[in-house]
């Protein structure tokens, strides 16, 4: 008996002092290409939201991420989103909620200098903002008006 709790002892003592995990758990993939890395949270959602038929889904499955206008299958996009050059200079970066872009969006250019900035909400570019355009020395290029709504906006993934 003194044995068994002895064992059992060591066990939980080295439960404690194991190794962190990687933070590229369950919720978090990292996808290699030729051209780019991408890091990407997929946080589970409590329940699927109905596909809406005029926005634009993004989801993973099998080590990639897919687009779809009205509809998704596998595991959608929720949480952070970041794209890097290959020696590691942020390319996009954004927040996804239940598969839709949400929040503001920014893109980089190779060299590091900004390039764009969009705002998004439930999947849909606001209108109400501007897109800036920066090229690669920092000098402001062009302010437009968002696009409208219902157009459909995709990054290079």
């Amino acid at each position: 008996m003194k044995r068994t709790i002895f064992v059992l002892l060591l066990f939980v003592s080295g439960a404690l002092y194991a190794q962190k995990q990687s933070d590229y758990g369950f919720d978090k993939v990292r996808i290699v290409k030729a051209d780019k890395i991408i890091q990407a949270e997929i946080i589970p959602v409590d329940n699927a939201p109905g596909a809406k038929a005029d926005r634009v889904y993004y989801w993973y499955d099998n080590n990639n991420i897919h687009i779809s206008q009205g509809g998704f299958s596998g595991k959608l996009l929720n949480g952070l989103y970041e794209s890097y050059y290959l020696d590691h200079n942020l390319k996009e970066q954004g927040i996804f909620k239940r598969g839709l872009k949400d929040g503001m969006w920014k893109t980089w250019n190779d060299d590091g200098s900004i390039n764009q900035v969009t705002n998004w909400k439930d999947g849909v570019s606001v209108p109400v903002n501007t897109v800036s355009f920066w090229d690669k020395i920092n000098i402001l290029k062009r302010k437009t008006k968002q696009q409208p709504a219902d157009s459909l906006n995709k990054p290079h993934l």
